[in-house]
């Protein structure tokens, strides 16, 4: 599995060599093991060459360190010489002082009959006893750095012993000699008593100290302490923390309040911290830390710290399309909608507004705790110009504007800096069918337009270019009020009666039971389209703009014309004769 942060369990320390494994040999060190055999002879001494049987160890004091030799006090207010080169060097001076007791064994006479002493070989006899001693019981044994050898260094511990370059510490050491003249603790590996040759290893020895120390560091930490540590190294998935004895990890998620931010963003190596205590594993020794959690969820007392209606500062860190995002401090981070950039009317770009990196006070809109959701406004912070539309635009009051923008449906008009109306297709013109408002406007046109709505809460305006002139209705009916007797043409049938254009596209319905005085089945049996007729206006709608017309009404009305003008005429016998006569002069001109 690749990691990542979702899986805290997985093997966080798989990165870090040293964690929990001995570290691993490199190739030049692995292939020296393999010349380990002929080190050992060349560096070590080998068995046989002079006396090798056990002399008498004495103690005693020395009196003198000169030049080239040591003088001890040997009892009976004499003394004998050791040479100097007997004694261990510690950097560049002999481990020997005034009134030190030290150990020899006698090797014989000097020719002036003098004891002729050894240090060395009496140091060598004790070593041999100790290295047997601290190989069999596994405990360490004390040595001074002598020289550096190809492979390693030769250690001091009574006789020279040999120490891999392998064998010298947890982790390669790129410069050997910085070791000279050091003292140090280290096991013996293998130890050949007849050769007097020893292999020892201070690494075995520090990874065992170092496992102790991890084992009582482990066993003192629990779950929701803190410890101090210091990051190692950050990556996507989390970061390692160096504790001392132990290396921590920390999950990405349990790094930050902050969601989306990287750990190389928020710690770079080197950085100090305090951390809590999550896990820890007594199987594999693994340390789950968390930086998060040593501070309160910042959501959890939202809504006091930030609440609707308050003014927050904070610093955008990313500005979208739709809108900016604002950060407020570690794990609250609200935005700022497109629409909430500015009262300004028209579409515009929250880059018109805020850049990436921006100081910026906004004011809290709402607040959604369950969600972590906080919506914050720029515009919220002037007087909202809508609040005064209704005084400013009344329902019927005409005003010049700006075409912002046209759609399919509409056009938009800029009537000032804040507030912008739409045009619909249907009110750009009296015309019955608008194919697209560009036929009519383009942006950038200055027109007039009349108000025909407001909505101050949905802030939308409806505007109207045609209801600057009457309609063709209106100014129909003005001349030809209701009861007029009017001309048009049959354009079309309907089941219900015959439609009339009366001018300019208008039209008016004879419903079939206007058509004639008697009954009527169809209405294409009385009247033709094309047909020119003469109707009389019997209702109007202003609101439908519809106009109702009799045929059977204008008829009649003629009717009484005729015999009106009759009666009028000079000359002519009055009475029923007469009156007939008119009756039937006005039938005969209807049925012509």
């Amino acid at each position: 599995m690749a990691p990542n942060e979702t899986n805290p369990d997985r093997d966080i320390h798989a990165d870090e060599a040293d964690f929990n494994e001995e570290p691993v040999l490199g190739e030049e060190e692995a292939a020296l093991e393999k010349e380990f055999a002929a080190l050992l002879d060349q560096h070590l001494p080998g068995a046989g060459g002079g006396d090798q049987s056990r002399h008498t160890l004495m103690e005693l004091t020395v009196v003198a360190v000169r030049d080239n030799d040591v003088l001890v006090d040997i009892g009976g207010k004499e003394e004998a010489s050791i040479p100097l080169t007997d004694f261990p060097l510690i950097g560049d001076k002999r481990d020997v002082k005034v009134g030190q007791q030290i150990s020899a064994v006698q090797m014989g006479r000097h020719e002036d009959g003098s004891p002729r002493l050894s240090h060395r070989l009496a140091r060598t006899q004790q070593a041999q006893k100790n290295i047997q001693q601290a190989l069999e019981n596994k405990v360490p044994i004390r040595g001074t750095v002598s020289s550096v050898v190809k492979g390693g260094v030769m250690v001091d511990i009574g006789l020279e012993a040999f120490m891999p370059a392998s064998q010298i510490d947890l982790f390669k050491i790129p410069d050997l000699n910085k070791l000279q003249g050091q003292e140090i603790e280290a096991y013996v590996l293998e130890y050949d008593g007849g050769r007097k040759r020893a292999v020892l290893s201070r690494r075995q020895l520090l990874f065992e100290r170092r496992e102790s120390l991890r084992k009582d560091f482990l066993d003192k930490i629990i779950p929701g302490s803190t410890v101090k540590g210091k990051v190692k190294s950050a990556l996507d998935f989390g970061v390692f923390v160096d504790l001392g004895m132990v290396d921590g990890f920390i999950p990405r998620e349990e790094i930050s309040w902050d969601r989306g931010k990287g750990p190389g963003e928020l710690m770079a190596p080197g950085t100090e911290l305090e951390l809590k205590v999550l896990n820890v594993s007594a199987d594999t020794g693994k340390v789950t830390l968390s930086r998060k959690r040593l501070s309160e969820n910042p959501w959890e007392k939202i809504e006091e710290r930030f609440p609707a209606g308050s003014n927050i500062r904070g610093k955008v860190v990313a500005v979208q399309q739709y809108g900016a995002f604002v950060h407020l401090e570690e794990g609250v981070t609200g935005m700022i909608h497109a629409s909430d950039m500015s009262w300004s009317a028209g579409n515009k770009k929250p880059t018109d507004y805020v850049r990436e990196g921006d100081e910026v006070t906004c004011q809290v809109i709402e607040v959604n705790k369950e969600k972590k959701r906080l919506s914050l406004g720029l515009k919220q912070l002037s007087r909202d110009p809508w609040s005064d539309v209704e005084e400013r635009y009344a329902v019927n009051s005409r005003h010049k504007g700006t075409v912002s923008s046209i759609t399919n449906y509409g056009a938009f008009v800029k009537l000032d800096d804040f507030i912008e109306g739409m045009v619909h297709v249907s009110d750009l013109s009296w015309e019955k069918r608008v194919n697209h408002p560009k036929d009519h406007l383009k942006v950038g046109d200055e027109v007039e337009v009349v108000v025909l709505k407001l909505d101050r809460n949905e802030r939308r305006v409806s505007l109207g270019i045609k209801q600057l002139a009457d309609s063709p209705f209106d100014a129909y009916m003005k001349v030809h009020p209701q009861g007029s007797i009017v001309t048009g043409k049959v354009t079309r049938f309907a089941p219900f009666g015959a439609f009339v254009e009366l001018a300019n596209g208008l039209e008016g319905l004879i419903h079939i039971s206007q058509i004639d005085e008697k009954r009527v089945e169809l209405p294409e049996k009385v009247l033709k389209v094309g047909e020119e007729v003469t109707v009389k206006i019997i209702a109007s709608e202003k609101k439908n703009q519809k106009i109702s017309l009799s045929r059977k009404e204008a008829i009649k009305a003629a009717e009484k014309e005729n015999i009106r003008n009759y009666m009028k005429k000079e000359n002519k016998p009055t009475g029923m004769g007469a009156f007939g006569e008119a009756l039937q002069a006005a039938r005969e001109k209807k049925n012509s």
